[in-house]
């Protein structure tokens, strides 16, 4: 992991940390300046930057917190700054969280005041019984169900779906080109990916992209993306590459920041900032000058920490108040043991202890980790 002294200045340019670490990747610093404005989410009082270590404690927040679920650790893609599996061997069947469990979780996550559940991995369609795992969470929560899904098992599987409850479905495609997918992706095809979008268009409430921009790797697609996004009438979110130390050197060499994508839009079709919708959601978002609504997650730079709202519960049951937290509170003895109180109490100390452990805050102990394990 990077380390870290302070987060962004206030003219925009890159704390001095980012700097060093995206030195030989991004232009010079005098050159970002006013390309990220105030209003897209910098590091600024009321929403807080990586050194805004304590978020919750004994407070709380006022509009209830948002959870990500991790259903499984694998993922039969192969995306080149992920790395499934290489960091910590995978899980086996017997360590992953079964139904029951997310039955008696979403009943304590209720209590707690959980107002969005995203549904995550790996890839959580890989697993058999999602469409039970979704119900558990709506038979108990009155909130949003979302996934997160590379979308190539999705189309048959929409119908069980929505019947148990799913709101919204976020797919993940990194590219257009179908050879240039396979080839950042590992597996699959463009194609079918597209399919799913537009059949999760006909069933479901709410559809989004997730691009990753790789410098050099598809950064040229970007008006590509956009021009998808106006003919299917998606949002497409463009995010920043993540060091999470599964793939150092890829990251380094394909990284470009938030910055750089809305200079490049902003360039071609022009661009003004729009407020996010919610203070904790991660994209900022943005509106070309021809109308076009598009959102940009650029965490590794800009991040949202004093903010973020968010509580990660992996699939062998440790909840964690943070992406880069390499501890957290392993609900699995109050599962074991079936009382609702204890794992309620559990859950409320995951959530008190909430604090940053992102690259930008010193002092913080940090692990390598896959995204597929931790859950993005």
């Amino acid at each position: 992991m990077a380390p870290s002294t302070c987060p962004p200045s206030n003219d925009g340019r890159l704390a001095p940390w980012k700097r060093s670490f995206h030195a030989n990747n991004e232009e010079s610093a005098s050159e970002q300046t006013n390309v990220w404005p105030e209003s897209s989410g910098r590091h600024r009082p009321g929403r807080g930057g990586p050194n805004s270590s304590s978020i919750v404690g004994s407070t709380g927040l006022a509009s209830g917190y948002t959870l990500r679920v991790s259903l499984t650790d694998r993922c039969q893609y192969r995306c080149l700054y992920c790395k499934p599996g290489s960091v910590t061997p995978y899980l086996n069947g017997s360590e992953r969280l079964a139904v029951g469990d997310y039955r008696r979780l979403a009943t304590a996550f209720a209590q707690l005041g959980v107002r969005k559940v995203r549904f995550t991995g790996g890839e959580p369609l890989l697993r058999d019984d999602l469409p039970e795992v979704v119900a558990a969470f709506r038979d108990a929560l009155d909130c949003t169900l979302s996934l997160t899904t590379n979308g190539v098992l999705l189309p048959p599987r929409l119908p069980a779906l929505r019947a148990a409850g799913l709101h919204g479905a976020t797919i993940h495609v990194d590219s257009l080109q179908p050879d240039r997918y396979r080839a950042l992706m590992g597996e699959g095809s463009v194609e079918q990916a597209l399919l799913a979008v537009n059949d999760a268009k006909r069933s479901l409430a709410e559809v989004k992209i997730n691009c990753v921009v790789q410098r050099g790797r598809n950064d040229d697609e970007i008006s590509d993306f956009l021009a998808l996004s106006r003919r299917l009438g998606v949002e497409v979110r463009f995010i920043e590459l993540m060091n999470t130390g599964s793939a150092v050197a890829y990251t380094r060499a394909a990284f470009l920041s938030g910055r750089e994508i809305v200079a490049r839009v902003r360039a071609e079709r022009g661009a003004s900032p729009l407020p996010r919708r919610a203070a904790a959601d991660p994209a900022a978002l943005w509106r070309t000058d021809d109308g076009l609504t598009f959102g940009v997650i650029a965490s590794d730079t800009e991040s949202f920490c004093g903010a973020c709202d968010r509580l990660r519960l992996s699939a062998n049951g440790v909840l964690r108040g943070c992406l880069y937290e390499s501890g957290g509170v392993d609900l699995g003895e109050p599962l074991r043991r079936a009382d609702p109180g204890l794992l309620l109490a559990a859950v409320a100390r995951a959530a008190a202890s909430k604090q940053s452990f992102h690259p930008g805050v010193p002092g913080k102990r940090r692990l390598p980790f896959s995204m597929a394990e931790a859950g993005g």
